[in-house]
């Protein structure tokens, strides 16, 4: 690793007693965080997470496929009113789910509250707006116009596919869990839900959230490998997972072995793409570090990697760097807002990659990796090349590598060499945008923003190829949950 000169002092691997404080912001104050830490662990009860026992899942199955072909979840009044139940859950537990994500993850309260439980929330009602009108038959008057069906009527009906099964995963623990089972359920389906083990207080308050609900409709299994693998050999109608591609593989196998439908929400490395034609560049770094550093990096359309036109470069690197301190601080270990690391495995994995890059590193922090807190500063690396460390795998952390480039499609050739990424962001002006959207494939592409679209429940949101299969959130996880069922009625004194 090289270090740039008048830039970078230490990497984040070196100790450094004496970290600056910013004391102008409240957020960034010399507070004991570990101490808060502590306090909430002992407001939410034990770590412990008590799994399900394997020899009940298949029961827990059996009580929810009963519940489908009872037929109770046909009725839309009912539909509406687990719909309502749901909601009574979780703003019953709101404050117990935003504490339970700090402690799990130290996400910040306001971040949870903003990103995923707000999301879930207005989720529900939009479908309790809009289940009546998506539930309407569909006519296709053109072909009722073909000579062998004039006198036939036909429609396509929207019916549940059965009995579904959610896996989340625990990097947002209550918004990837939670939206496409109010999907679910909106759709007329029953659905088995199973928490991330890693997040375990959230995994348990969720569980307390849907205690007013039927236990016909909606259930929860709790546990790790073990308990998965048994709850995936269960004869779903759908399976719908979110987490990485290792993973993903597994679950879409389960579905095979059925015949059934499946949708994967994975990842990938979702770039960000400056291009010289950009209009203002301040923005343009408070938007990629926003989606840098929320969650510490821990985000599945976060901006993984950054391709900065050459001529941009030492422009940008600096307002990157006050973006960040903006946000969290001169030292966010100490800001209340910084997250960590979701355990030790995953902060090693990470450290590993910081030491094998051949990058340079920007100067952002003084604050060192800490291990113990699980703790991670923002890293900046300047100087990556195409075949670097930092750009073998998804990164998940909040580090940021920077490649120059000269040429628009050179920058489209990189992005191409690699799988399709869950998310593709652009800054630039609307015709090199065009062109990078028009010579490139992604689960979503944004201009001048990065995640952004994580706001919308009207358009969706899914990956392509090893980002993703199926898409959900709105009218499009109706549609994920629903089977477009076609009835044709002819007359019995019609010809054959």
């Amino acid at each position: 690793m090289t270090t740039q000169e008048n830039k970078v002092d230490s990497s984040p691997l070196v100790k450094n007693e004496h970290a600056y404080v910013d004391t102008n912001s409240k957020r960034h104050a010399d507070v004991d965080t570990n101490k808060e830490h502590t306090a909430v662990s002992g407001a939410l009860g034990s770590s412990e997470l008590t799994y399900t026992p394997v020899s009940d899942i298949s029961s827990i199955f059996d009580a929810v496929r009963l519940g489908f072909t009872s037929g109770t979840q046909r009725s839309l009044s009912h539909r509406k009113q687990q719909l309502r139940q749901f909601l009574r859950g979780l703003r019953e537990e709101k404050k117990a789910l935003l504490d339970a994500v700090y402690f799990d993850i130290r996400k910040a309260r306001e971040e949870t509250e903003l990103f995923e439980y707000n999301a879930v929330e207005y989720e529900i009602g939009v479908f309790l707006d809009n289940l009546d009108a998506w539930s309407q038959p569909d006519h296709n008057p053109l072909a009722m116009q073909q000579p062998a069906f004039l006198l036939s009527r036909g429609q396509v009906r929207k019916e549940p596919r059965g009995t579904v099964v959610v896996v989340g995963a625990w990097n947002y623990p209550i918004r990837i869990l939670l939206l496409p089972v109010v999907g679910a359920l909106a759709a007329g389906n029953t659905v088995v839900m199973k928490p991330s083990e890693l997040s375990p207080h959230t995994a348990a308050v969720v569980e307390r959230v849907v205690r007013y609900m039927d236990p016909g409709v909606i259930r929860v299994v709790q546990g790790g490998v073990e308990e998965t693998t048994v709850l995936l050999k269960q004869s779903f109608d759908h399976f719908f997972y979110t987490g990485n591609g290792r993973v993903g593989k597994v679950v879409a196998r389960a579905a095979a072995e059925h015949l059934s439908g499946v949708t994967l929400e994975l990842g990938g490395k979702s770039p960000s793409i400056v291009h010289a034609d950009v209009s203002d560049l301040v923005p343009v770094a408070t938007r990629i570090m926003w989606s840098k550093l929320s969650n510490a990096g821990q985000t599945c359309v976060a901006t993984d990697y950054l391709l900065v036109h050459r001529s941009l470069k030492d422009k940008l690197v600096p307002l990157l760097v006050d973006a960040a301190h903006a946000m969290f601080g001169r030292s966010p270990q100490k800001s209340l807002d910084y997250g960590r690391i979701v355990n030790t495995r995953s902060w090693t994995r990470i450290m590993k990659l910081l030491t094998a890059t051949e990058g340079t590193f920007v100067q952002v922090t003084n604050d060192e990796a800490d291990e113990a807190d699980l703790f991670i500063p923002p890293v900046i690396v300047d100087g990556v090349r195409f075949d670097d460390a930092l750009m073998t795998e998804e990164l998940f952390a909040p580090i940021l590598p920077i490649i120059t480039y000269d040429t628009l499609d050179e920058a489209i050739d990189f992005v191409n060499q690699n799988d399709q990424p869950l998310a593709l962001y652009v800054f630039a002006a609307s015709q090199s945008a065009e062109h990078v959207i028009s010579h490139t494939r992604s689960g979503t592409a944004v201009v001048n923003d990065t995640f952004f679209h994580l706001a919308s429940h009207t358009n969706p949101f899914g990956g392509v190829g090893p980002s993703g299969v199926g898409n959900y959130t709105g009218k499009y996880s109706f549609d994920t949950f629903s089977h477009q069922r076609y009835v044709l009625k002819r007359p019995l004194w019609f010809p054959s």
